[in-house]
């Protein structure tokens, strides 16, 4: 392996004289995963291009290129933000083609004209909860990677999410299994830690509970699913990315969800019941659909 030159943002390492395209793989998952194990005990992050979005020049581009580049012919790359095997001869030149980025914007007036519609309510007050939810929400939309904006968007969902009381027979059943745990010949640390895992049965999953909140939106549909479906599949996915499934879903499928998901969350967010102030006292809360 070569030295590798670094600039502020970027490193690269670079080998050759490799027996097969194989053998030059191998070696390139060897050293990128060397640097993923330093990068870490160094407490440093970095973005190896394992998930991340990729531009690719257009054949006609890439003719356009090696005709007019001056001296000795040279085959044109893309600069593969990631591993890269490529012939040595001749000569590369490689082409960064940066993927795009579309910018939903909005006039600001619309936003103006919308917030009219609230500003009069003086007592208008977001609990923490929301205050966190938005903040999750606003924050996905700078994020590059697929798979954090995706989580970044169920997080903010489940940070709306209140779990309802189970059914009595659902309950009456739970507290059986919290007297016979109790009873149980265990060691007192494991006893305690079954216990509480089990009074936490007394209440919905979150899986439960978040259908019932997208079920709020009615019969809006969310690419061609209801609210609470379309919220049970996010949240199937959202438990591959977290825990590893294997093989892990594609950067496409994330992307697709991510992108209906966070048109979902911003109809959540904006049609949510509102506390309002005035009703803190006696525990009710004021439903403001938008």
């Amino acid at each position: 392996m070569e030295r590798w030159a670094v600039d502020s943002s970027f490193l690269i390492v670079r080998g050759r004289n490799y027996i097969s395209i194989a053998a030059a793989e191998a070696a390139a998952r060897q050293w990128r995963a060397a640097l993923m194990l330093s990068f870490a005990k160094l407490n440093i992050g970095a973005d190896f291009g394992t998930r991340a979005p990729q531009g690719q020049l257009a054949d006609s581009g890439r003719r356009i290129l090696q005709e007019h580049v001056p001296g000795q012919l040279r085959q044109v790359l893309d600069d593969v933000h990631g591993i890269l095997v490529f012939p040595s001869e001749p000569t590369p030149l490689f082409v960064t083609a940066m993927p795009v980025r579309a910018v939903l914007s909005r006039p600001v007036q619309d936003v103006v004209t919308q917030a009219l519609t609230l500003v009069d309510r003086s007592d208008l007050v977001l609990d923490d909860a929301q205050l966190v939810a938005h903040s999750l929400f606003a924050s996905s939309f700078s994020e590059a990677s697929v798979d954090a904006r995706f989580l970044m968007l169920m997080m903010a969902v489940e940070t709306l999410i209140k779990p309802d009381d189970r059914s009595d027979a659902e309950v009456a059943l739970v507290d059986h299994l919290i007297d016979q745990a109790k009873r149980a010949d265990l060691p007192v640390r494991e006893r305690d830690s079954l216990i509480g895992s089990l009074r936490r049965l007394r209440k919905q999953s979150i899986g439960q509970a978040g259908q019932s909140l997208a079920s709020r939106l009615g019969d809006q549909q969310f690419s061609g699913e209801s609210p609470a479906e379309f919220f049970k599949n996010c949240y199937t996915l959202r438990s591959h990315l977290v825990h590893g499934k294997v093989p892990r879903p594609s950067r496409e499928a994330v992307g697709l969800r991510a992108a209906t998901l966070q048109i979902m969350v911003g109809r959540l967010l904006s049609h949510r019941n509102i506390v309002v102030a005035d009703d803190l006292e006696d525990g009710q809360v004021d439903g403001l659909g938008i």
